[in-house]
């Protein structure tokens, strides 16, 4: 008896502690804390509930922008943009860096543009802005446009890999199948190994009648138990589709 008391007060304290991670932190430093610990654990879920309960203490646009990001992060998009109303007339570029992400995941290109064009009318050399905005253009079937926007954000020294890996998107929309592998395979051969960038290779592959090498890709890259049926589903894909907006 005396054990199972023991075993049952042990476990309640775990309860307890368990509970005292989601309450309001009591300072910036325990913010910062139970920041820190979320953060290495990559628990999204738990940031978020930590600043939510800051931001009903005290208004803070830095947690509110952290918040709004990690909704994003979640897939929550209409939440990130609901906590970032507030913040609307920030003068924080990343404000609407991350309206203009919401809204193409939304799939309401048109606004993002919009978004996109304010941004630059304020500073017509934010690389970030033009990438987007050449995002957007692509979702939209403005293939052309897309091009010249993305290769803009490049001119302006966003990394290379965002670039060259949408530069290829909008190739494989475009059915240039042979152009996307031709700029995703250097990057993959010299160590990238984004996943968006290695899955848009292996289709581009597929779409060129390279089936071996993408084969090799899936298997060495632990995409698939099964490459061949993967290959198979990939080649039954028809053209990308254009304009989702």
């Amino acid at each position: 008896m005396a054990c199972f008391k023991r075993t049952t007060v042990i476990l309640l304290c775990l309860f307890t502690l368990g509970g005292c991670a989601n309450q309001r932190p009591a300072s910036r430093a325990e913010l910062t804390t139970q920041e820190d610990i979320l953060l290495k654990s990559k628990n999204y879920s738990g940031l978020i509930s930590l600043y939510r309960g800051w931001l009903k203490n005290k208004e803070d646009s830095a947690v509110r922008l952290k918040l709004s990001q990690y909704y994003y992060q979640i897939g929550d998009y209409s939440s990130s943009l609901l906590y970032l109303q507030p913040l609307a007339t920030s003068a924080d570029p990343n404000v609407p860096i991350l309206q203009a992400k919401n809204m193409i995941a939304m799939g309401d290109q048109a606004q993002a543009i919009r978004v996109t064009d304010r941004m630059l009318q304020h500073d017509p050399r934010s690389a970030e802005a033009w990438n987007l905005r050449g995002i957007a253009m692509a979702l939209s079937g403005k293939l052309p446009e897309s091009v010249q926007a993305i290769q803009k954000s490049r001119d302006l020294f966003i990394a290379d890999e965002v670039a060259i890996n949408n530069l290829a998107m909008v190739a494989l929309l475009d059915r240039r199948y042979q152009d996307a592998v031709s700029l995703l395979l250097p990057q993959y051969l010299r160590g990238q190994r984004q996943p968006r960038l290695v899955h848009n290779l292996v289709l581009a592959l597929v779409k060129v009648g390279d089936t071996r090498y993408a084969r090799d890709i899936i298997q060495s890259e632990g995409l698939s138990g099964y490459p061949d049926e993967v290959v198979d589903a990939l080649e039954q894909i028809g053209p990308l589709q254009k304009g989702m907006a």
